[in-house]
């Protein structure tokens, strides 16, 4: 390795002389980090500064945030300079070569160099920015590996399929054992990960075209071999592929998975032809450590694009607030998006946030959600099978039934689109989310507001509304690392009020003896319903919410203001509303979002 060209490329010793980094070479020594293997954790003291020569890591703080950490950047540096233990835990998220200076001669190289030093803490300052303090998995390096269960799937094919929507070339370089063994040599690929002169050869060669290029995309066309190796260890995301209806096997690259803690996300691709079911999902997502899956019809160009968009973090996901009535305004952002031509390629929500997702993720569009809309809350109002109040107002019987009637036997796993909802589990306090399991039962689930209709019993748990713990989540949708976040809010922060009443001491009895007339017409008193779904949000519209929208790229406050939690009958205005809001929200910013 040439460690002078390497440290010539870091940021805060770009602007020294050869001579001066020489002498810092002289202090470094080169280590690698197989795959998942930690190089320090919290409270570790901090020994020394590290340059990652390739490769990337993970670092982890103690309070669960996480960055991630590429090519030519410092590790370590605010530990060594403030001579205190590490604040964060670092593993390799992939196979990764640094350079180690220890401490003592690190702290006396840059005394010597103010510039250096001067450098150090603009690098400091800018990583402590709340901004930088989540970054997702492909913001920085882009590699990505295809590996496929079985030597008869196509993996190569995907492969060349996916560049196609990467950017292209010169963008985009797919590598494969053909590749290597074209430029080296037969066989050459088949070399082992030993570190050994030939593995250091292809080692440095593959990283020269990380640094060339914007992403790389390594293909296997086999699962058992020293090449699928290198790409399950070369890569920031892995895709492993699968057929649907296959019933999941055990391989010799599920032996692979075990044996390593992976930093990097794991993900299935799996071929399912339309209407084809795909029973054995979360068995394939079981045995080979997936975190998300995405279903391709074999080859669709729609299916295949949507994919690169997602593991390139070019998707786009919609996460959709709860607010009962109000939440018809998502209806009027799905007709904007749908206008623009802006696809939307995961969803999630909390309560009706989380019915309206579902219709999405099912594929209704805009005017079938609102005829789906104006049926169950409007024409038959589902809601009214009211009860005597020992644990709510309504059964729920009625609305949990024409949500199967909307929904069948979906089950979410198995949609094409990603989808989730959030409960609150009334037993621990927990938000639940749900990306598994049958659709209409969490949809339900999730809007189930404490008091206005039954706790849902589930594993000696109580569940209900999402909204009473996270109302707009977009944490979910961030951790799915597939792009930019746009957020549809429906929620107010003085949602309840009773204005001119209690103006000069409080009235107890205000709402029970309600007479109050406003420009000749007599204003509704708050219902009970309204007060029990108001209370039940509150604590979520108010502390977490500024954390919510914070997360997304684009938040859309939709204009909600004098319509009820409850005012069903306003649903072609709230859909007006949340059209007009939204076009005149994403025209401007058209062109920064993908198309469809």
């Amino acid at each position: 390795m040439d460690m002078i060209t390497t440290l010539s490329k870091v940021m805060p010793f770009a602007e020294l002389d050869h001579a001066t980094l020489e002498t810092l070479a002289s202090y470094c020594q080169i280590c690698h980090l197989q795959t998942g293997q930690q190089l320090y954790q919290v409270n570790d003291i901090a020994n020394d500064v590290y340059v990652i020569a390739y490769g990337r890591v993970k670092l982890s703080s103690a309070t669960g945030l996480s960055t991630y950490l590429g090519r030519n950047e410092l590790v370590g540096e605010m530990g060594a300079i403030a001579n205190q233990p590490h604040h964060g835990t670092v593993h390799a998220t992939r196979d990764t070569t640094l350079l180690s200076i220890p401490q003592p001669q690190f702290i006396e190289f840059i005394q010597s160099h103010p510039k250096v030093l001067f450098a150090l803490s603009r690098l400091i300052i800018a990583r402590s920015q709340p901004e930088l303090q989540h970054t997702h998995a492909m913001s920085n390096s882009r590699t990505l590996s295809v590996v496929p269960v079985s030597a008869h799937i196509p993996a190569i094919h995907l492969a060349e399929k996916l560049t196609e929507h990467l950017l292209r070339w010169p963008h985009v370089r797919l590598v494969t054992a053909a590749h290597v063994d074209a430029l080296f040599g037969h066989g050459f690929s088949q070399t082992p990960l030993d570190y050994g002169y030939n593995d250091l050869k292809l080692r440095h060669w593959l990283a020269s075209l990380e640094e060339k290029h914007c992403y790389v995309l390594y293909a296997a066309h086999r699962n058992d071999d020293e090449w699928s190796k290198r790409c399950l260890h070369q890569a920031d995301r892995i895709l492993i592929l699968a057929e649907a209806n296959q019933t999941p096997i055990q391989t010799k690259l599920v032996d692979v998975l075990n044996q390593y803690d992976w930093q990097s996300p794991i993900e299935l691709v799996l071929l399912r032809s339309d209407g084809d079911p795909s029973p054995h999902t979360l068995q394939w997502k079981q045995l080979y450590h997936a975190r998300a899956h995405y279903f391709i019809h074999p080859w669709a160009q729609a299916d295949i694009c949507a994919v690169a968009r997602q593991i390139s973090s070019k998707g786009v996901g919609l996460v959709l607030g709860g607010g009962g009535a109000r939440g018809f305004a998502h209806i009027g952002l799905i007709r904007a998006l749908e206008q623009l031509h802006i696809p939307v390629d995961i969803v999630g929500g909390t309560s009706m946030g989380a019915f309206v997702a579902a219709l999405v993720a099912c594929g209704f569009d805009s005017v079938e959600m609102a005829h789906i809309a104006y049926e169950t809350f409007v024409a038959r109002n589902y809601l009214n099978d009211y009860t005597m109040p020992r644990v709510s107002l309504i059964r729920g019987q009625r609305f949990h039934a024409r949500l199967h009637a909307i929904f069948g036997h979906r089950r979410i796993e198995e949609l094409k689109q990603t989808y989730y909802c959030i409960s609150t589990n009334l037993s621990t306090g927990q938000a639940v989310i749900h990306d598994q399991g049958e659709l209409a039962t969490w949809v339900g689930t999730s809007m189930s507001v404490p008091g206005v209709a039954p706790p849902v019993a589930w594993h000696e748990n109580l569940l209900c509304d999402g909204g009473v713990i996270n109302n707009l989540p977009t944490d979910v949708m961030q951790n799915l690392e597939r792009g930019t976040i746009i957020a549809s809010n429906v929620s107010l922060h003085d949602d309840i009020r009773v204005p001119g009443i209690g103006l000069e001491e409080p009235d107890q009895s205000a709402l029970l003896n309600w007479n109050k007339i406003i420009k000749d017409k007599l204003l509704p008193a708050p219902r009970l319903a309204e007060i029990l779904m108001r209370t039940a949000t509150l604590a979520s519209d108010t502390m977490i919410q500024a954390a919510a929208i914070e997360r997304a790229n684009l938040h859309i406050r939709m204009p909600i203001a004098g319509i009820g939690m409850f005012d069903w009958h306003k649903l072609d205005e709230l859909v007006e509303r949340g059209y007009e809001h939204a076009l005149a929200t994403l025209e401007p910013i058209r062109d920064t979002l993908p198309s469809s």
